[in-house]
């Protein structure tokens, strides 16, 4: 017996997440704990790639083109 094939299994992801995603919320924590001077002034050197790295990763839906030769 075969699962029937539901049209929304077999499509790509097309969703987007917004600019608080895992890396963005990681370097918000991070930085407010050097802030308030609970880390080392060194844990910049981690907070701003993951700030940067976490605000350009959204996902972009793709679009439907197709090649004609």
């Amino acid at each position: 017996m075969r699962i029937p094939e539901v049209p929304l299994m077999n499509k790509e992801s097309s969703h987007k997440t917004g600019v608080l995603n895992t890396l963005t919320l990681s370097g918000l924590s991070l930085f407010w704990a050097i802030v308030l001077g609970y880390a080392s002034p060194w844990w910049w050197l981690l907070a701003v790639p993951l700030l940067l790295g976490g605000y350009g990763n959204e996902i972009e839906p793709r679009k439907n083109t197709q090649l004609r030769m």
